[in-house]
């Protein structure tokens, strides 16, 4: 009989997740090439299909350009249209020696002013005058932390991208010389198209990510517990995390699960090691105690940077609120929390659990991680100022924590985070909301991120060029191809790699957009 694999057994067990590996230096397919220091991606998926449109505001006031605020202005209905009111200079002025933000200083304080979140939804914005940016692009006025550290050039916003398999105008997907993605306007089938990477195909099993862990592994697994990539999400386990050898380790936002009271390891560890000589009952036994092993490990290594050892002590956010008490529990109430930002915008805990992680890959000698963090409700059809009010409040405020925590542990030039969502919204809008599009901008932040806005700003003219349809359904410019493939060269992928993981690119003249930091 022949012999069953550890990966079989895995595939026994069904939904068991927890069972990882490291990528040990010589089973990656750059094993030759120094791949220099630890590295890490986090992926922020923001679900439902984000109004991109109203995240990064298109502001150039060029005379006759389709590409800048005016023709925003045109599209946009009132209730949803932001007001041309750049609050920049009051967020320099409020921001004091020690890189904090002033809650009593200047005009622009979000917290205390009103008790209706939609009012500074809509009230103005933060124009990027420098640093590549040339007042092109403005950040929505609910998130000013993302707008400091764009200002501080630690980031970059990537224009109108999308799931395009090569370069299209809307008379080549008219004339089906580029296809169209199949069920374009569909948020499942988009997810998965936005995940495999390859926009041409909705029956693709791998993940763009899960296909650079088959590269990089040579084997299904290493001699460790933890996995290149891990899931934080909610919402089941990414697809973009699975490959042909290689699946995702999956926690919840607030990491790894403790034993219960009435749970034994040590009695279950024995049981698992008296097998019957049945071949499933081994199997079962085998992949318990792995799985029992592999806890106390993720435990222990999670206890070493928590509680008693927190990492985060002292920590503070932009407010000078500070993020966990001395014994790592989450401070609550903070004056940035005043809107009472609801449950679904509130990601602080699994950001930082996210943070945690790095810094436990980092101190295991760990080569590369990625980790998801998503977010969803971006699906606003009506009373978006209502609810994207709350999840760009609450996303702004998510990734500022894990930014300051990635610049308290020494680690943020080696680490990168960047955005998803499987569709952009239309640039025309109903009376209080948006519909389902197709290409939308995406924020990439980090110490190695190039500072400015790259790609080609679209045309906004409803039923105009770039219009696939005549409610602002814009067709990308830059494919999710691009975008994931100038990251992965930062991540130390050689071209072996990109084309196995992004077979799609070879489609695309511009294969590395520039936004990243190469060594």
């Amino acid at each position: 009989m022949q012999k069953l694999q550890r990966r079989d057994f895995l595939k026994l067990a069904g939904g068991v997740t927890v069972s990882s590996f490291v990528v040990p230096d010589a089973l990656m397919a750059n094993s030759g090439d120094d791949l220099g220091d630890f590295k890490a991606m986090v992926v922020v998926d923001l679900n439902g299909g984000n109004d991109a449109i109203n995240t990064y505001i298109p502001t150039d006031t060029t005379t006759g350009s389709t590409t800048g605020y005016e023709y925003y202005a045109k599209a946009r209905a009132t209730k949803v249209r932001i007001k041309d009111n750049d609050m920049m200079t009051d967020l320099r002025n409020q921001v004091n020696s020690s890189g904090m933000l002033e809650l009593n200083g200047g005009t622009n304080n979000l917290y205390y002013e009103s008790d209706n979140i939609y009012d500074n939804y809509v009230k103005g914005l933060y124009v990027l005058d420098k640093k590549g940016f040339d007042k092109k692009v403005a950040i929505n006025g609910l998130m000013p932390e993302v707008a400091y550290w764009l200002d501080r050039g630690k980031g970059a916003v990537i224009q109108n991208v999308g799931s395009i398999s090569a370069p299209a105008t809307k008379d080549d997907l008219r004339n089906k010389v580029v296809k169209v993605p199949p069920f374009i306007f569909a948020h499942n089938q988009q997810q998965k198209l936005a995940q495999t990477g390859q926009a041409a195909s909705i029956n693709v099993p791998t993940g763009w990510l899960g296909r650079v862990a088959d590269k990089w592994s040579g084997l299904p697994f290493g001699s460790g517990v933890y996995k290149m990539n891990i899931n934080l999400s909610p919402y089941g386990r990414y697809r973009m995390f699975f490959g042909n050898s290689t699946n995702p380790m999956s926690y919840g936002g607030g990491g790894p699960v403790k034993w219960t009271r009435s749970f034994d390891p040590v009695l279950h560890l024995n049981l698992a090691d008296n097998g019957s000589g049945d071949m499933f009952h081994n199997a079962y036994n085998k992949i318990n105690k792995n799985i029992i092993n592999q806890v106390a490990e993720t435990v222990a290594d999670w206890d070493g940077v928590s509680g008693d050892n927190n990492i985060f002590a002292g920590l503070k956010d932009s407010y000078g609120i500070e993020f966990y008490d001395a014994s790592g529990n989450r401070v609550q109430k903070a004056p940035t929390d005043e809107h009472k930002i609801d449950r679904a915008s509130d990601k602080s805990d699994t950001f930082l659990t996210a943070a945690k992680l790095i810094k436990i890959g980092k101190e295991k000698g760990f080569k590369r991680m990625v980790i998801a963090v998503s977010m969803g409700g971006f699906d606003q059809h009506a009373t978006q100022g209502k609810t994207h009010s709350q999840r760009l409040r609450g996303l702004s405020l998510g990734i500022d924590r894990f930014m300051r925590s990635m610049e308290h542990l020494a680690l943020i030039d080696n680490v990168t985070l960047f955005t998803v969502s499987e569709f952009g919204r239309s640039t025309g809008s109903n009376s209080d909301g948006t519909d389902h599009a197709w290409g939308g901008a995406h924020l990439v932040l980090g110490g190695s991120v190039q500072s400015g806005s790259y790609g080609r700003f679209p045309d906004l003219t409803l039923g105009g060029d770039e219009d696939y349809s005549n409610k602002g359904r814009l067709i990308p410019s830059t494919s999710f191809s691009q975008y994931y493939a100038t990251m992965l060269k930062w991540f130390g992928a050689d071209d072996d790699v990109l084309n196995y993981a992004l077979p799609e690119l070879k489609n695309f003249s511009t294969k590395d957009l520039g936004f990243m930091k190469q060594a």
